[in-house]
């Protein structure tokens, strides 16, 4: 089952972390009821979207390409910058708070992305 939350929630920091705590599932962030970018708990991020592992090497040119990026949570209250780098970036944005990696936030295509990539993986080594 999905989540939807309106662009606005995500200026309630503290409320956004504890409920992608809570959902243990990517929920999506939408501006006039369209899905734009998808945010969640960074340990849910890092355990099931983020590898980029190839016959057990890490593919370091997809690494690079998709260098994550870091901001602090309190850039969450300003929806217009943070809808606009992630339309820009082609990764993940790691979202700091007291200088722990709390939230990853991404556009629905990268999310998009990173899904197809997992199942791809996941059908490959059955």
């Amino acid at each position: 089952m999905s989540k939807y939350i309106p662009l606005s929630y995500l200026k309630d920091t503290s409320g956004i972390v504890n409920y992608c705590k809570e959902c243990k599932i990517p929920v999506y962030v939408t501006r006039n009821g369209t899905p734009e970018m998808v945010i969640m708990d960074a340990d849910f991020f890092d355990n099931y979207l983020s590898p980029y592992m190839i016959d057990g090497e890490i593919d370091v040119a997809k690494v690079l390409e998709y260098m994550p990026l870091f901001i602090n949570i309190k850039t969450l209250k300003n929806t217009g910058e943070l809808s606009k780098r992630c339309a820009e970036t082609k990764n993940a944005i790691h979202i700091i708070k007291n200088g722990v990696g709390e939230l990853v936030i991404m556009s629905l295509e990268v999310y998009n992305r990173c899904k197809e990539s997992a199942l791809s993986a996941m059908q490959n080594h059955l």
